[in-house]
C-alpha cells in the first residue's frame, strides 16, 4: 500500500514536503530542513595584547577596549558573543594557541561547533596617543579583516571600540539565503533588523545549493552576483547584476567583502616590501597589516609583499602594523605605476630568562627552537602572546603555556621556574595495555592535586577500581576525588560529566552488594547512585562524543535500576512511580546505535524483566 506523506514548516526550508511512500515493514523517512532565519555569527573576543610595554595605563586601557568592544559588537543581533572564559576553556582543552587559531585555524577540533570566529587585537602607542589593531580570523585560520583606529587616551577609548564594531559589521562578509524566487529578482533572510548594515546598491556573491536525496545540502556553485535594491525589516530584495544560473530557494548569498579600487582601468599600484628586524638581521616580514587611509589593503605574504591599488600623484597616509613590531606611520605619493617602497620594523621585544625543573629542558616559542634550559642571560622574544612549549622527554610530560610578553623582563626564573611532571598518565596507560593492572593503578595514584593530569589520572584509576579489581569502596573515593575540584563539580571542564554516572554507577554496585546484609545502608547508597544519575542525565549534551551512546545509556539504565531496587527495599509509592517513569525512559531513549550489540541486547532483556515487575502495581 501507498501513502503519501507530508511534511509542513512554516519557519523552515522547504516550506512543505511530499513523498509517496510504500508501506513494507519497517519505513524510515530522513528530509533535512533549513531554519529561514539566519543564524548569529559566534564571536569570541580572545585576546588584545601590549605593544609596548605595559604600565598600569596600558592595562587599564586594553581592559577598558575589551569591555566596550564587547558592549558594542554584541549589542548587534547579527553577532552572538562566545564568553571569554568558556572560549580559553575550550581552546586549552582542544590544544590550540593563539598563534595556530590564525594560522591554521579551529575547523578541524570540537571548537568548531561553539565558535565561527575569534577577534585578537593589538594596542601600541606613538606621539599622538595609542594605536588600536583589532583583527578577525576566521575558523581556518584566514585573516579575514583589520581595523585600526586612534585614541588619545582613556576617555577616548569608548568611541574607538563602537567605531570598530561599527566597521566590523559594515565589512563583514554576512550569508544569506534565498526565500524566495521572483520574476524579477529574489527575497533574500536578511534586513535592517537583523545588524547586517545593508545599503541599497550593495552587491552579494550568490551560491547554488547542491541537494543530495534527502535534502541536505552537499555543495554550493557560484551563480553570479546580485545588488540590493529594496531593504524591509526581516529580508531584502535584490536583482541580478551578472549571473549564469536561476537561482532558487534554499540557495546562499554572500555579501562581497570590499575592495578598495583607486580608478578603472589598466590597474595602477604599487608595491609594499616589508622587513623587520635590527641590524644585519633584517628579513622578510609575512603577516604585516597594511592600513592606507586608515581603511586595511590586506597582509604581507611570507616574502613580505602586498601589491596596493593607488593613484599616481595623490598623496595617501599610511600605517604599517605588525604586533611585536614598533608601528610605522608615512604619508607617500607615487609618480609611476609599479613602483615598490621598502618599510623596515623594529622589532619590540622582551628578555626572556628561564630555568626548569629538571634542567635542559628544550624550549620553543609558537614551535620555534628558543634553546636549552637554564638561558639566565635571557633570549629576545618579540611582545605579545605566545606559547611557550619546554620539553624534557623521558617519562616528563610537556609544559606548555601561552605567556604575554608585556614587560621588559619576563622572568621564568628561581620561583617562577618551569616546572615539567611526570607523566604518570601516560606511564599508567602503557602499563595497563601490558596488563600490568597494579602498576597501572600505583602510577595513576601518583598524581597529587596540582598536577596537570591530576582529574583524568584520578578518573582512570577510579575506572580501573570499578571495572577490572570490582572494588566499589575505593572507585567511590576516586570518583568524589576527581569532582571535589570545583570545576569539576561545577562543569566548568564538561568533560567530566561523565563522571557523575561513573560515581552514580559505583554506587549502585556498592548498594547492590548490601542488599543482604544491610537494607538501610544500601538504601543509602542507591539514592546516592540517584543523585549523582540524575545530574548526570541533565549533563549529558556534554558526554564524551566517541562513547556518547555508551554514557547515555548507563545513565538512564542504572538510574532505572537504583529507583527499582529502592522501591523493593522500601515499598513505597514514590519509588514505584519514579522506576516506571525510569523504565519508560530507558526503552524510549535507548541509543539506536548500541541495537545488536550483545551486551546493551542483554541489559535490555533484563530491563523488561525488571519493568514488568512492577508495572502490575501501579
Amino acid at each position: 500500500k501507498k501513502v503519501t506523506v507530508e511534511l509542513k514548516a512554516s519557519d523552515y526550508i522547504p516550506y512543505t514536503w511530499k513523498k509517496d511512500v510504500a508501506l513494507k515493514d519497517n519505513v524510515s523517512l530522513v528530509r533535512y530542513f533549513y531554519p529561514v532565519s539566519p543564524k548569529p555569527i559566534k564571536v569570541g573576543i580572545y585576546k588584545f595584547a601590549s605593544n609596548l610595554y605595559a604600565d598600569n595605563e596600558v592595562k587599564e586601557i586594553i581592559n577598558r577596549v575589551l569591555a566596550s568592544l564587547s558592549e558594542n559588537l554584541f549589542d548587534n543581533k547579527a553577532f552572538k558573543e562566545v564568553p571569554t572564559n568558556i572560549l580559553i576553556d575550550e581552546v586549552k582543552r582542544n590544544k590550540l594557541g593563539l598563534d595556530k587559531m590564525t594560522t591554521k585555524g579551529w575547523a578541524n577540533t570540537t571548537l568548531k561547533k561553539t565558535l565561527d570566529m575569534i577577534i585578537a587585537g593589538s594596542v601600541g602607542r606613538d606621539d599622538k596617543g595609542y594605536t588600536i589593531e583589532t583583527k578577525v580570523y576566521t575558523s581556518n585560520g584566514k585573516l579575514l579583516l583589520g581595523v585600526i583606529k586612534q585614541a588619545k587616551g582613556l576617555r577616548d577609548i569608548d568611541s574607538a571600540s563602537k567605531d570598530i564594531a561599527g566597521e566590523i559589521a559594515e565589512r563583514f562578509p554576512f550569508e544569506g539565503t534565498v526565500v524566495a524566487v521572483e520574476e524579477e529578482g529574489i527575497k533574500i533572510n536578511l534586513g535592517k533588523a537583523g545588524g547586517y548594515r545593508l545599503s541599497k546598491g550593495m552587491e552579494f556573491d550568490i551560491k547554488g545549493a547542491k541537494i543530495d536525496s534527502e535534502g541536505k545540502a552537499v555543495g554550493f556553485k557560484d551563480i553570479g552576483v546580485v545588488e540590493i535594491k529594496k531593504i524591509d525589516a526581516a529580508s531584502s530584495f535584490a536583482v541580478p547584476v551578472k549571473v549564469k544560473d536561476k537561482a532558487a530557494i534554499g540557495d546562499k548569498v554572500v555579501r562581497k567583502l570590499y575592495e578598495y579600487t583607486a580608478e578603472a582601468g589598466e590597474k595602477i599600484y604599487f608595491t609594499a616590501a616589508v622587513k623587520g628586524g635590527k641590524g644585519s638581521n633584517v628579513q622578510n616580514l609575512g603577516g604585516v597589516n597594511i592600513y592606507l587611509e586608515n581603511l586595511w589593503m590586506g597582509s604581507t605574504e611570507k616574502d613580505g609583499k602586498l601589491d596596493i591599488p593607488i593613484k599616481l600623484g595623490r598623496r595617501y597616509s599610511f600605517i604599517v602594523y605588525k604586533h611585536g613590531y614598533q608601528q610605522i606611520k608615512e604619508k607617500l605619493s607615487f609618480d609611476k605605476n609599479k613602483e615598490i617602497k621598502e618599510f623596515v620594523m623594529t622589532p619590540n621585544t622582551a628578555l626572556f630568562k628561564a630555568e626548569s625543573s629538571p634542567s635542559g629542558a628544550e624550549v620553543s616559542i609558537d614551535g620555534e627552537p628558543l634553546g636549552k634550559t637554564p638561558f639566565a642571560d635571557g633570549k629576545p622574544v618579540e611582545l605579545g602572546f605566545h606559547t611557550v612549549k619546554a620539553t624534557a622527554g623521558q617519562d616528563y610530560r610537556d609544559w606548555e603555556e601561552v605567556v604575554e610578553f608585556d614587560k621588559e623582563v619576563v622572568d621564568k626564573a628561581g620561583q617562577n621556574k618551569i616546572i615539567l611532571y611526570k607523566d604518570y598518565l601516560k606511564i599508567g596507560n602503557e602499563e595497563y595495555k601490558n596488563g600490568a593492572i597494579d602498576k597501572a593503578i600505583t602510577s595513576f595514584a601518583s598524581t597529587e592535586k596540582g598536577h596537570p593530569d591530576y582529574s583524568v589520572a584520578r578518573h582512570r584509576l577510579a575506572q580501573l577500581y570499578l571495572d577490572d579489581k570490582n572494588d566499589y569502596e575505593n572507585a567511590i573515593k576516586e570518583f568524589e576525588n576527581v569532582l571535589s575540584l570545583p570545576e569539576n563539580q561545577q562543569l566548568i571542564y564538561k568533560r567530566f560529566a561523565i563522571t557523575f554516572t561513573n560515581l552514580g554507577h559505583a554506587y549502585y554496585l556498592k548498594a547492590n552488594d548490601l542488599i543482604k546484609t544491610n537494607k538501610d545502608e544500601a538504601g543509602r547508597y542507591f539514592q546516592k547512585a540517584i543523585d549523582n544519575l540524575q545530574t548526570a542525565k541533565q549533563n549529558t549534551r556534554f558526554f564524551p562524543n566517541d562513547n556518547y551512546d555508551e554514557g547515555l545509556h548507563d545513565t538512564i539504565y542504572y538510574l532505572a535500576l537504583s529507583y527499582h531496587k529502592l522501591y523493593l527495599i522500601t515499598k513505597k509509592d514514590t519509588y514505584l512511580r519514579n522506576a516506571n517513569w525510569a523504565w519508560r525512559d530507558y526503552f524510549d531513549f535507548f541509543p539506536k546505535a548500541l541495537d545488536g550489540k550483545a551486551d546493551y541486547e542483554k541489559a535490555k532483556d533484563g530491563a523488561r524483566i525488571y519493568w514488568s515487575q512492577i508495572k502490575d502495581k501501579l
